[in-house]
């Protein structure tokens, strides 16, 4: 009857114990996959925003892919 408390923590600590993931192979599987004929990245898309002041018209490009000002300044239209 000694035996069954032995075995069943035995199961339990074999259980628990966290066990080796063998990255090496997944990676060197994943790239192997990879088709890099098929990727084809999007571009930045970008257009000018427009403001009037003191009666001038004014405009500055906007980057609407990363939601951020290309141009650092806003430039006079002539």
């Amino acid at each position: 009857m000694k035996k069954m408390p032995f075995l069943s923590l035995l199961l339990l600590s074999l259980m628990l114990t966290p066990t080796a993931v063998m990255a090496d192979n997944f990676i060197s599987t994943a790239s192997s996959m990879k088709d890099t004929s098929q990727i084809q990245p999007y571009g930045n898309i970008t257009g000018y925003k427009y403001k009037t002041y003191e009666g001038k018209l004014w405009k500055r490009l906007w980057s609407y892919t990363y939601n951020r000002w290309e141009d650092p300044n806003w430039t006079l239209v002539s």
